[in-house]
C-alpha cells in the first residue's frame, strides 16, 4: 500500500489508512478496462514495443510500411497481421475492442463537443423520417460513438443511426432502436440501404492502414456519398508540425508498432482526402481536444 500510495494510486489519509483515487476506482469497477490494462498490454502492447527496437534494427531503420511485413510478423511470425490475428482470437478481439471503448470513454473529447453535430440532425432529419440514413459509423466497434450522439439529440427516428463493423464485431452487439447494425467490410462497396447519408463517420479507422488502403477505404465512401448533401467526417489525431502532443507520438509509435502505419499531419490527412475526390471543409481542432474532425465533402 505504501509502494502504490507513491504511484498516486491511492492516497493516505491516515496512518496506515488509505483511500483509492478515482482512476483506481475506474479500474476496479470496469471491466472493459481492466482488460485494456491487462492481457491487451501484456500481449500487444508490451509484446510489439519490446520488439520494435530489433525489427527496425533488422530494417536498417526504414518506417515500416507493409502490413503484412511489419513489426507485428516479426514478433509473431506465424504470418497473420494485426487483424488476421484478431479474426482468430477472440481473446485478442475481446481485448481491442475494450481498448477503443475505453479510449473513446476516458481520454477524448466527445466527438459531439467537437462537431456541432445540430448540423446533422438539421440538414438530414426529413430524410432520416423517409428512411434514408442520417449518421453511418464505418468501422464503428460496438456503437459507443452513435450512443454520444443519440443522446445529444434523443428524437431521431429509429434506425437513423446505422453501425457497421464486421460481422464477429456487431453480432452480438446491444443498441438502441435509433441504432441500426449492419454487418459490413469497408474494403467493399456500400450496401445500397446506407447510400446518400447525410454524414459518414469514422472514428480512429484510417489510421490503421497505409495510404494505399486509405485510398481504397474512401473510394467505398466515396461512391456513396451524394453530392451537395453527404458529409465525411473522419476524426483522427493529427500530429502538429511543431511540439506535437505526447500522446498523439505515442499513438503514432503504437501504429508504426503495430500496423506498419502512423498518425498523420494535417496536410497529409488532406492529400489523401483530395485523392479520394474530396475537398476539405473545415478541420474542427478545439485546442483541447486530442483529436480532431476532418470535414469533407464531394468535389
Amino acid at each position: 500500500m505504501r509502494q502504490i500510495s507513491g504511484q498516486n494510486l491511492v492516497v493516505e489519509t491516515a496512518a496506515d489508512t488509505f483511500t483509492p483515487t478515482p482512476w483506481v476506482t475506474a479500474l476496479a469497477s470496469d471491466t472493459a478496462l481492466q482488460n485494456v490494462y491487462g492481457e491487451f498490454y501484456r500481449g500487444v502492447n508490451t509484446a510489439m514495443f519490446t520488439s520494435l527496437p530489433y525489427f527496425l534494427h533488422s530494417t536498417g531503420f526504414k518506417n515500416p510500411t507493409d502490413l503484412n511485413n511489419g513489426n507485428w510478423q516479426f514478433q509473431k511470425p506465424n504470418g497473420n497481421n494485426f487483424f488476421q490475428d484478431l479474426a482468430v482470437s477472440p481473446e485478442i478481439a475481446s481485448d481491442f475492442h475494450c481498448a477503443m471503448q475505453c479510449h473513446s470513454k476516458y481520454n477524448l473529447t466527445p466527438w459531439t463537443e467537437v462537431y456541432p453535430t445540430s448540423t446533422i440532425v438539421e440538414a438530414g432529419i426529413a430524410n432520416a423520417k423517409s428512411g434514408r440514413p442520417l449518421v453511418v459509423d464505418v468501422g464503428g466497434s460496438k456503437g459507443h460513438d452513435l450512443e454520444k450522439f443519440r443522446l445529444c439529440h434523443p428524437d431521431v427516428p429509429d434506425g437513423s443511426l446505422v453501425l457497421q463493423d464486421l460481422p464477429d464485431v456487431v453480432q452480438d452487439v446491444k443498441v438502441d432502436k435509433a441504432i441500426s447494425v449492419q454487418a459490413y467490410d469497408f474494403f467493399t462497396p456500400q450496401p445500397e440501404s446506407a447510400r446518400g447519408a447525410r454524414v459518414y463517420f469514422m472514428h480512429n479507422v484510417l489510421h490503421d492502414w497505409t495510404d494505399k488502403l486509405v485510398a481504397k477505404i474512401l473510394g467505398n465512401v466515396v461512391g456513396a456519398m451524394e453530392k451537395g448533401y453527404s458529409r465525411l467526417l473522419i476524426h483522427e489525431s493529427l500530429v502538429s508540425r511543431v511540439k506535437p502532443l505526447a500522446r498523439v507520438t505515442v499513438s503514432d509509435i503504437t501504429m508504426m508498432a503495430c500496423l506498419s502505419s502512423k498518425e498523420r499531419t494535417e496536410n497529409e490527412w488532406t492529400h489523401l482526402v483530395e485523392e479520394a475526390g474530396l475537398k476539405v471543409v473545415k478541420i474542427w481542432r478545439p485546442p483541447h481536444s486530442i483529436e480532431s474532425v476532418i470535414e469533407a465533402e464531394l468535389v
